[in-house]
């Protein structure tokens, strides 16, 4: 009997463990059992950052691009890889195989001019016999150069060659230039101008891949429910197939496709005329309201005569200028140097970015974007839910690998929070700065009721008692409790009973905005505060590698940029959600999360405005719509960029806003409840 009792415990104890890595851990599980089977001499490089000034490039472990982003949010699109092989035939009914690279070594520099350069090298695991080297680099705000040397041991190796875009949803545009539409309608001939253009988007954001040098135009493409591949076919041997090609994402307006990828070629082609642009200084931190000097320096490497004729100032709404833009006739020598000098002021706090455009030859050439750091009232953003190595996943990353990504994608703030620990908050608050924050919480996870996040917490919180208790101790430690991703598969929020939860996590970064686990955490929000609770919707990457951080923010107004300010901002509710367009919402005067106290019949006017990240407006998204909610149920929209609508109080309500670009972009406001008194 004691054996089998023995037995029995052992068994329960094996299935703990099991319903832990697979209900609290389901997206790593498969992973868990994966890692062991690696052979042991392959040496895997560790996921990597790539970012310089405004473009960032997160690179796996087989040296695909996992995250590719320049502040437009691509949110559709989940990996690229790199490079693309299959021997087997495309145009045959077998489906082409995905050749998978193992990379056994990576290197990593930054050249004088600034640019960040990884490289890889490593054989396939299908065909140990095919070696592949490739060389990413950062080449300015908005483009990656990939360079990949393909080689044989042997001889006369037939194969098809080229990239391969995943996404994370078929509602995508596919556009090939010169080879028409491949989801609607035949293929086109095939342009005959080089370098060859393919891109990939959905509505205006783009993903261009340009072809260079003696590379041939694609002959085939393949398309399946989520994937879009460009293929080459080519003979390998010892002599190195050579892949060239430029990688740019960008968000556009105004324009069709074809016209797009001819601006973007010849930005390129612009971009390597022997012209560059530096500026300073960089990375400032400057106090509110504040001049600071900020001058552009064009110079002229190549060995002809450039002739500018504007440089242009991008700046975000809340950085001032007093001349944004200039026009100038200038022939600038070989050799030469011309020098533009503009004065800027932050107008409130927070962490924005600018850059200055010139006009050359015909074509804008963009310089280096340059980071402005405002301490004093203002909006700050903050990615409230994130992972490290602390939550004991092996795939996990160390502390300062996700702070220092989240720093160069802009963000002031970000939270880790660890699965059911706190042991992470000293290597968390060490990697705060004079211009970042690094806030511990933790992501209390229990298969019987689901993950929630508690926020400003200075302790552990049990994960084995029940929400109740979770609550209930949050709160005695001064905390916010917020349930986390309630309908995620596998890891739903099972009970709402509870009472004292602050929020709901309403976006969840392993989903775009509209699908339905976001939309159904929309649903459930208006619907308990309809039954008078005060809640606040929460938007976070839940991200546990860097290039995963940011897919999320939230902009939270704090009186200055101070861990007690932030937490003060979060508790009364002065926040709202977004993946990329910022907005103002108002009743009154009166901010997100306010209570306002009116008469029956008073007066409410409602204030809502889209606001670009740019003031020039040839550089912002379209607006597509602003809605008004009212109860959780529209009442008013707009097409323009704000939304004004006034109104008599005649019951108790709650008022929220919803921004939609047409790049994709969606923000969310929290909401303003209004008490009618003498109902």
């Amino acid at each position: 009997m004691r054996r089998l009792l023995k037995i029995l415990l052992v068994l329960a104890v094996l299935c703990y463990v099991v319903i832990q890595a697979w209900f609290i851990w389901p997206e790593y599980g498969h992973k868990l059992i994966y890692r062991f089977t690696i052979s042991p001499h392959v040496a895997l490089s560790r996921d990597t950052v790539l970012h310089r000034d405004k473009l960032y490039a997160g690179i796996d472990k087989h040296g695909n691009i996992n995250y590719l982003s320049n502040g437009s949010w691509i949110n559709t699109i989940a990996g690229i890889s790199a490079p693309y092989i299959t021997l087997t035939n495309p145009l045959s009914e077998q489906k082409p195989a995905f050749d998978h690279i193992l990379f056994t070594s990576t290197s990593t520099f930054t050249s004088g001019t600034g640019i960040t350069a990884v490289t890889f090298s490593g054989y396939s695991r299908q065909h140990p016999y095919l070696h592949v080297s490739t060389t990413y680099s950062i080449f300015d705000s908005a483009t990656i150069l990939i360079h990949s040397a393909i080689t044989s041991s042997k001889p006369g190796v037939r194969a098809w060659i080229g990239d391969r875009v995943r996404t994370n949803t078929h509602s995508i545009w596919f556009y090939v230039t010169g080879v028409g539409d491949i989801t609607t309608g035949p293929r086109d001939a095939i342009a005959p101008q080089m370098p060859y253009i393919a891109m990939i988007g959905r509505a205006n954001q783009i993903i261009g891949f340009y072809y260079l040098g003696t590379t041939p135009a694609p002959d085939y493409f393949f398309y399946q429910w989520n994937w879009i591949a460009s293929l080459f076919q080519v003979k390998l041997g010892t002599e190195p197939f050579d892949l060239s090609r430029v990688i740019s994402t960008r968000s556009v307006t105004g324009m069709d496709y074809h016209k797009v990828a001819d601006s973007q070629y010849k930005n390129f082609l612009c971009a390597q005329s022997g012209l560059t642009i530096t500026a300073s200084p960089a990375g400032i931190v400057t106090d509110d309201d504040k001049n600071v000097r900020y001058t552009v320096y064009v110079h002229n490497i190549s060995g002809h005569t450039q002739h500018l004729t504007s440089v242009v100032l991008f700046t975000p709404g809340n950085i001032n200028t007093s001349k944004p833009y200039t026009s100038i006739s200038d022939t600038l020598a070989p050799g030469g140097t011309s020098i533009f000098a503009f004065t800027i002021k932050a107008l409130g706090g927070g962490d924005f970015y600018i850059y200055p455009a010139v006009l050359v030859n015909g074509n804008y050439r963009e310089g280096p974007w340059t980071h402005v750091f405002s301490n004093g009232p203002g909006w700050y953003s903050a990615d409230m839910h994130n992972h490290s190595v602390y939550s004991f996943n092996p795939e996990d990353y160390p502390v300062r690998d996700m702070t220092e990504a989240a720093h160069a994608k802009g963000l002031d703030i970000l939270s880790l929070t660890d699965y059911n620990t706190f042991s992470q908050a000293a290597a968390c608050r060490a990697q705060s700065t004079a211009d970042f924050l690094c806030i511990p919480g933790e992501e209390i996870a229990n298969p019987l009721w689901g993950h929630a996040n508690a926020q400003f917490i200075h302790e552990r919180v049990p994960e084995y008692l029940s929400p109740q208790h979770w609550i209930d101790d949050v709160h005695a430690q001064g905390g916010m409790f917020f349930v986390n991703h309630p309908y995620l598969s596998m890891r739903k929020w099972t009970n709402w009973n509870f009472k004292g939860y602050n929020g709901i996590e309403i976006l969840n970064g392993n989903k775009i905005p509209m699908d339905p686990v976001n939309v159904k955490a929309f649903d459930k929000w208006d619907e308990l505060n309809r039954t008078g609770l005060h809640l606040f919707g929460i938007a976070d990457s839940d991200a546990h590698t860097p290039y995963a951080v940011g897919r999320y923010r939230n902009y939270v107004f704090a009186t200055s940029f101070t861990p007690s300010a932030i937490e003060h901002g979060f508790k009364k509710g002065m926040f709202y959600v977004t993946n990329g367009p910022l907005m103002t919402f108002t009743v009154n005067n009166e901010p997100m999360g306010s209570v306002i106290t009116v008469k029956k019949g008073s007066t409410l006017q409602i204030h809502a405005a889209y606001q670009p990240y740019y003031q020039a407006p040839e550089n912002a998204p379209d607006l597509q719509k602003i809605l008004l909610f009212k109860n959780g149920y529209i009442t008013a929209s707009s097409d323009n960029s704000s939304l004004d609508y006034s109104y008599h109080a005649d019951k108790s309500s709650f008022y929220r806003v919803e921004v939609f670009t047409n790049d994709g972009g969606f923000a969310a406001s929290n909401p303003i409840w209004i008490d009618v008194k003498n109902e």
